[in-house]
């Protein structure tokens, strides 16, 4: 983890030395102040939405493996990205899946492989959300580069979501193979660890089940498309809090480039990757640069700040630590 923990710090710095280049530093102040007050509720209440959401669509994932309370899949899911704010490498995944499984007596291994699936469907949402982007805009001259990044990067999860899926259904289909493949990989290690290993494997194996019924699945894509359109609204609501009038795909172009930042090796909380990307998606609008970061900067904060807080508090009331969860 040291070296991912290193990494990511020099390309926040990096990130952030780019964003606040040539930024006037007392029009940022201002920027930022001008948020008005009684938006700044709402905006908190649609992140805890936001969890409860993924709580929800998380239900229908788990249900092949065991009926679990929403209470317990909500507290889950916030834990996980509390620590994705505070920890690097997105430990936040496997915290989460280790909460779940020792607060409902599954295996971790099993929940993790319904968080891999959750984040297909993530994939795809985004994905049907930059094709309704790029199909709806013309990019001007100077910004030519930038739609064909886009493109790329749309190709690559593309390509990404193709790969994790065939892989997934090859593991499911043919795990008896695949064990066989990696036991003589792992040749070297102790048998009681390659039996470990193993194990592991097949209890993965077995989170990797369809959601019950079409009924279902339709409850799953639901959630996901509420998912992100929900984090659209609250990037157009912040815009109304700071006096800004975003143009109606601008919330979809910022959502989209958050989505790609974020999968930026970076210090934990996305620090940099995050107030660049959404820096950028503002200025493609034509927003001077101390108001796209003065807006980057609320925006990171009304998820990070009630996420932390939030998950301390869950983790406080349950007696249990990180550390202890990352132990597990």
């Amino acid at each position: 983890m040291n070296w991912k923990f290193w990494l990511g710090l020099l390309i926040s710095i990096a990130f952030l030395l780019i964003a606040f280049h040539d930024v006037d530093l007392g029009l940022l102040f201002v920027s930022i102040r001008s948020t008005s007050l009684p938006f700044i509720m709402p905006l908190v209440m649609l992140t805890i939405l936001f969890y409860l959401i993924r709580a929800l669509r998380w239900f229908h994932l788990l249900e092949p493996i065991k009926r679990i309370g929403i209470s317990n899949l909500f507290s889950s899911t916030v834990i996980g990205f509390a620590a994705n704010c505070v920890l690097p490498a997105r430990l936040g995944e496997f915290i989460r899946a280790n909460y779940i499984g020792r607060m409902e007596r599954i295996s971790k291994s099993s929940s993790l492989a319904t968080i891999v699936i959750e984040r297909l469907f993530d994939i795809f949402t985004i994905l049907l959300i930059l094709l309704f982007f790029i199909l709806l805009t013309d990019f001007p001259s100077e910004w030519e580069s930038t739609g064909k990044a886009l493109k790329t990067g749309g190709l690559l999860f593309l390509l990404i979501l193709i790969g994790s899926v065939l892989l997934l259904v090859g593991l499911k289909e043919r795990t008896k193979t695949f064990l066989n493949i990696v036991e003589k990989i792992v040749f070297f290690l102790p048998r009681q660890t390659r039996q470990r290993i193993a194990q592991i494997l097949k209890d993965f194996t077995n989170g990797l089940v369809l959601v019950k019924g079409p009924a279902r699945l339709l409850a799953v894509i639901f959630y996901s498309l509420c998912l992100w359109c929900l984090s659209v609204f609250q990037i157009y609501v912040l815009g109304l809090s700071m006096g800004l009038s975003l143009p109606f795909l601008a919330p979809f172009f910022i959502l989209v480039l958050l989505c790609f930042s974020v999968a930026i090796p970076s210090a934990p909380g996305y620090i940099g990757t995050f107030h660049l990307a959404c820096q950028y998606g503002l200025i493609f609008y034509g927003f001077s640069k101390e108001m796209a970061l003065s807006m980057a900067i609320v925006l990171h904060a009304v998820g990070f700040i009630p996420t932390v807080i939030l998950g301390s508090v869950i983790l406080l009331l349950q007696h249990i630590s990180l550390r202890k969860l990352m132990g597990d």
